[in-house]
């Protein structure tokens, strides 16, 4: 009985286990396949998939939007013991955003190949704000 109750708890709690170390490892991988990204998009040189993307219509926009709110869901499921909030985000969120304009504002070094694009900036500040708004969303839902 004592046996069959604690393979019970085991079995309950090796997924939240695993999400705590799986969590952060996923989110330094995003962020390394971001500034993949960014490096191929600085050099100029052409790219399968980010001409692929540049061809659909307003999926540089999407691009950013999903990219930046992955790495902002990521980075604050990594750090959700940081309850602060800074901006209005929680602390993970608020880092993926000062990421986010850092790369945006150095775009200015590389005027051949990148341009700064207000358009850009906004759809960050979008998928930032949308991983914010879902993150509030299950943190409250937990403490309900």
């Amino acid at each position: 009985m004592q046996r069959a109750a604690a393979r019970k708890t085991l079995q309950k709690n090796i997924p939240m286990f695993i999400s705590i170390r799986v969590v952060p490892v996923f989110a330094i991988l995003f962020f390394i396949f971001i500034l993949w990204i960014i490096v191929v998009s600085d050099s100029g040189t052409p790219n399968f998939f980010i001409d692929g993307v540049r061809n659909i219509p307003y999926g540089d926009k999407f691009g950013h939007l999903s990219l930046y709110g992955v790495l902002a869901m990521l980075v604050n499921l990594s750090l959700k013991s940081q309850q602060r909030k800074y901006f209005g985000l929680p602390f993970g969120c608020a880092l993926v955003l000062l990421f986010a304009l850092v790369e945006e504002l150095t775009q200015a070094f590389f005027p051949s190949t990148r341009t700064l694009d207000i358009g850009d900036v906004f759809a960050d500040f979008m998928g930032i704000y949308f991983a914010a708004w879902v993150s509030d969303r299950f943190s409250r839902r937990k403490h309900t």
